[in-house]
């Protein structure tokens, strides 16, 4: 688990915060977190997410904010793989880790995933699955992950790549489109709940 700044760490900022209503977002956040990190349910994950945007006004600076349900939903995604997924030695699940996706000579290049199941050489994540995560999902941040996806497969052609996200914002002929280069498309919401996804290992 690589990724250094964790969900909780957001969390006990806001419970240390020296504005008391920062300070009450942030006990009840806490709460909610220690709820569905360990229930995995999907609306106690939203309940939390969803707490997160209606503060987000108290809660303060959009990088604060935005990284804040980001890398939430990449934890909640990682501990629902760990808990739900028998993953075959010697692959291991990585969270934030770096992918080598090409080198030539002395040359390289790398790209991090949000959630890899594969196997770790050197310092890089040689991966058999990759998950990109995204909490609201428009075009632009589809076809930025279309094209990590088709990066990715160029250089590892067997590697199955996998989006999930929680709102839709993108047209639904563009997201039927992206099933070209993603091996899954799957969203996280209690209108259209598909987290019971299955992989083959």
């Amino acid at each position: 688990m690589l990724r250094v700044k964790k969900p909780i760490d957001y969390v006990n900022e806001l419970c240390s915060s020296e504005i008391a209503k920062r300070r009450l977002i942030g006990n009840a956040l806490k709460t909610q977190y220690r709820k569905w990190a360990k229930t995995l349910d999907l609306k106690d994950f939203l309940t939390f997410n969803n707490n997160i945007q209606e503060n987000k006004t108290e809660i303060g600076a959009a990088q604060f904010f935005g990284k804040f349900r980001v890398y939430a939903f990449e934890e909640y995604i990682y501990l629902l793989l760990h808990t739900k997924i028998s993953i075959p030695k010697p692959l291991q699940l990585f969270w934030g880790e770096k992918c080598l996706v090409w080198r030539k000579e002395r040359k390289e290049y790398v790209m991090e995933f949000d959630v890899s199941i594969g196997k770790k050489i050197d310092y890089f994540v040689e991966p058999a699955i990759v998950f990109d995560t995204k909490i609201e999902l428009d075009s632009a941040h589809l076809k930025t992950t279309l094209g990590s996806f088709a990066i990715l497969k160029k250089w590892y052609p067997k590697v199955e790549c996998f989006l999930l996200y929680v709102v839709k914002e993108v047209n639904s002929s563009l997201l039927g489109l992206a099933g070209y280069w993603a091996d899954g498309i799957f969203q996280f919401s209690l209108e259209n709940d598909e987290s019971r996804f299955s992989l083959t290992m």
